[in-house]
Formats: C-alpha cells, structure tokens, sequence
C-alpha cells in the first residue's frame, strides 16, 4: 500500500525525487538542498517510477534528460500518468533543447532548467514547484470534500425515501472506513464515495426484494439475478457525474474476484513501467467494496462479525488475504452478538449508531440498521415519535464504542 494521506513534508521539509544515472550528481543535489528539501535520489527513470507508484509524498520530480534506457522524456510522461499532482522538472544541456521541447510537451514540465544550475535557481526553481503542487493539492481536497459533500447530503435525502437500501449502503461504507483507515489506501475519498454510491442500484428493486435482502433470506432465481446486477445500475446512474471515474470503475470491478484481478494486473504490467490506470487505481478500493457487500449479506443472515469472517475465509481466491485480516482485527463486541445499548427517544445523541431497524407505531420502518444518527435524523426521529410514535427502546451504540 502506498501512503497517499495529504503529507508532502519530512521534518518540515517538502519532498523532492531527483533522477539521474549519475551518483555523484545525486550526491551534490543533496548536499545542495538538504537544508530547505528532502531529497530522494533515483539512478534511473524505472527506479524513479517504482518509488512514486509506492509513495505519494514527492511534491516534485526533477530529471536529467539523458540516461540510458529511459530518457527524461519518458520518464516525465510515465510520471504524468502516475501521480499528475507531482510537479515536474527537467534538467539538461545545451544539446538537448530539441529532446526537451519533446519532454515538455509530453510530461507537461513545470520548469525547465539548463544545467550548470546555479544553486539559488535551483532552490527557487523546486519552491515554486512545491508552492504549486500545494496549490494542486489544495484545490483538488476541496473539489472532493465538495463532491463528496454533496453526494452525502443527496443521499441523507433520498434515505427518507428508501430506508432499507440506504441504511445497507451506511453498513457497507462503514466497513470499508474500517479497511481505509487500517490501510490508508491511494484515492481513499473515491473508495468511500463507492461505497456509499453501491447501492444506489437497489432502487429498481421491489420493496419485497429488498426486505429480502436486508434479512438475509434466500431468495429466488430471478431475484438472485436483479441483485447481481445492481452495480450496473449504480454505475450507470454516475455516468453523468464527473470526476467520479475511478468510482464508476470500483463499483464495476466489484465482482473480481481477487485472484482474477491480481492476474489480470500482474499480466497488464510484466513488461511496462508500474502505471496506475483507471483499472488500477480502482483494483484495492474494488476488492474493498467486494468483501464488505459480502459481509453485509452474511451479517444480514444472522452471522456475527467473526463467523461471517470465516466463512470468507473459506471462499479461496475470492478475497484480499490482507483485508480480511484487517477486518478480524476489528472485530467488536457488538460484532459478536451484543445488541447495543437501550435507549429511549429523548436520550439519543448525535453520533449514536442505531443497530437494529427503527420502526413506528404501526412497525412502518423509518431507520435501517447502521445509520448513525445526525442532527437531521434526530429531529425526523423526534417528529416520527410525536405524529405516529416510535418503536422503543432503540437499541445503539455509543460514538465512543464504536470506534
């Protein structure tokens, strides 16, 4: 797993990747910029890429053009495509201005410096480098939390209208902030996005099915095949969002098992350079979203946390080894069977998760299992309880257990 979680700086100092075939050249970069950067040095392009496709906390890449085997140019464009937030730079000679008018139109340069670079260029040159992956960072948090916001406040709306399909998509995007937080996965906010968009295909089901579905029942032939194809309707429904491409493929890839999408990487990368593509940078948050929905049908079912575990475990091939030793290492008390605690409508606090199906008077449902309550749900939950009254005791658990 890489680390992806915002931090470009080591001991205050931004983080720099600097390439080139020759170590003593690395040596002096280092010596020169130690004091304002964290340098990383590369001897060549493939090993540059390697440790961007692993890490992405180098504000800036900076290359030399010629190197055996990989020439800046290729290098920059690979980088491109690999993490497009790292701001690039390319060094080079007199001599190579023809190959550099080919690097900056392919890796999209930020800089372009002539080598000998005189230390104070050098140091503006990657400051203003950092201050625009700073900038690039900055402005693409707050598209996300902006989308991601928006998407959570479509979807507080729409679970008034279908309490069951939505307080299922709560459960399974709650185990996948499990997995996130354990793991600290690249494209985290598109993996929590998938999760709470999967079951977004659950609305073309019939009130029947669906019931079917949250109790875990069996269900019949051509209900078993409506499900199956709930995903497509999910991402068919995203299709006109945008920026939610990575989403649309997580919720695609679902279905992969986990051995079939580790060969069919394995296959795509044997002879290139690592490369995140769309089918990779969704390949953690798929097999993610794969094993909650999974684990939601057998805790539908009446399994625990800890049976349900083993029961995946058994399935070979089909899951992420890692991920689920991620989740057994989450397992909680209520996981096994307790119910969470009583507690009656005025003594609900924002922050409380409900663990059992809310109903009214008339056992109407209102509130699906795993939906945390909000200042929103608690003022409905109030009026539901003055109107038609409420199925009491609620049973929850508190914020501080479960985290």
């Amino acid at each position: 797993m890489s680390h992806e979680d915002g931090r470009t700086k080591v001991d205050g100092r931004p983080r720099v990747l600097c390439v080139d075939d020759e170590p003593n050249v690395l040596d002096s970069l280092r010596r020169q910029l130690h004091e304002e950067f964290t340098v990383v040095g590369a001897e060549s392009g493939l090993k540059a890429l390697a440790l961007l496709a692993g890490d992405a906390s180098f504000a800036v890449l900076m290359s030399d053009m010629r190197m055996p085997t990989m020439d800046g140019t290729a290098v920059l464009g690979e980088a491109k495509r690999l993490r497009p937030d790292t701001v690039r730079i390319l060094l080079t000679g007199q001599a190579d201005m023809e190959e550099a008018v080919s690097a900056v139109n392919e890796g999209n340069i930020f800089r372009f410096l002539v080598k000998p670079c005189p230390r104070n260029a050098l140091i503006k040159a990657l400051t203003d480098s950092v201050d625009q992956h700073r900038m690039i960072r900055a402005e693409k948090e707050l598209l996300e939390r902006t989308l991601r916001g928006g998407i959570a406040a479509l979807f507080e709306t729409l679970s008034l209208a279908n309490p069951l399909a939505f307080a299922r998509a709560t459960r399974i995007q709650r185990t996948v902030g499990q997995m996130i937080e354990s793991t600290l996965p690249e494209n985290a906010w598109c993996i929590e996005v998938a999760a709470m968009v999967s079951q977004l295909g659950t609305v073309v089901l019939a009130p029947e099915t669906l019931c079917k579905l949250n109790s875990g029942l069996s269900l019949s032939p051509e209900e078993e095949l409506q499900i199956r194809v709930i995903p497509w309707h999910a991402e068919k429904l995203l299709e006109q969002i945008p920026r939610l491409e990575v989403v649309r493929q997580i919720v695609h890839d679902q279905a992969t098992p986990y051995e079939r999408s580790m060969a069919a990487h394995e296959n795509n990368n044997a002879c290139s350079p690592p490369q995140l593509g769309l089918e990779a940078k969704a390949a953690v948050g798929a097999q993610m979203l794969r094993l909650a929905v999974d684990l939601e049908a057998l805790e539908a079912g009446g399994a625990n946390r800890a049976a349900a575990l083993t029961i995946l475990r058994r399935r070979q091939g089909a899951y992420d080894p890692a991920l689920l030793d991620v989740l057994s290492a989450t397992v909680k008390p209520q996981d096994d069977g307790q119910g969470g605690s009583p507690v009656m409508v005025d003594d609900l606090r924002p922050g409380m998760t409900i663990v059992s199906d809310l109903t009214d008077g008339s056992g109407r449902l209102l509130v699906g299992r795993g939906y945390q309550v909000t200042e929103s749900l608690l003022q409905r939950i109030r009026n539901w309880s003055a109107v038609s009254g409420i199925g009491e005791p609620i049973y929850i658990v508190s914020e501080q257990t479960s985290e």
